[in-house]
C-alpha cells in the first residue's frame, strides 16, 4: 500500500508499512513527518487546517490487472500481424492460383 501526499501543487509518494489496516496511517501527520526538501512548508501538523493539503491511500495494480493488460497487447500485436500478412498473401494468392490453372 502506498500513500501519497499533496501539498499545494506538489505531491509525493510513500510506501506504508505492512500492518493489518495501512491505509489508517495515511494521514497528514505520516505526510508530515515523511516529506523533506520544505515540499509542505506552512503546514505546521496535524491540528493546522489547510484546503491545499490532502493524503490518499491507494494499493498498486493487482496481478489480474497485468494478466488483462498483458493479454489485451498480444491480442493487438496478433491482430496487426494478421493484417499485414494478410496484405501480402492477398497479393501473392492471384498469382499463385494463374499458376495453378495454367499447370492442369
Amino acid at each position: 500500500m502506498f500513500c501519497k501526499c499533496f501539498c499545494g501543487s506538489n505531491s509525493t509518494i510513500f510506501e506504508l508499512p505492512t500492518l493489518d489496516k495501512p491505509c489508517s496511517n495515511c494521514t497528514k501527520q505520516f505526510c508530515l513527518e515523511n516529506v523533506q526538501d520544505g515540499l509542505c512548508d506552512g503546514i505546521a501538523d496535524e491540528t493546522c487546517p489547510s484546503n491545499d493539503f490532502k493524503t490518499a491511500c491507494f494499493a498498486r495494480d493487482s496481478y489480474k490487472d497485468e494478466v488483462i493488460v498483458r493479454t489485451f497487447l498480444i491480442a493487438v500485436v496478433g491482430l496487426l500481424v494478421y493484417a499485414g500478412f494478410k496484405h501480402f498473401y492477398d497479393r501473392w494468392k492471384p498469382e499463385r492460383e494463374q499458376y495453378t490453372q495454367v499447370a492442369h
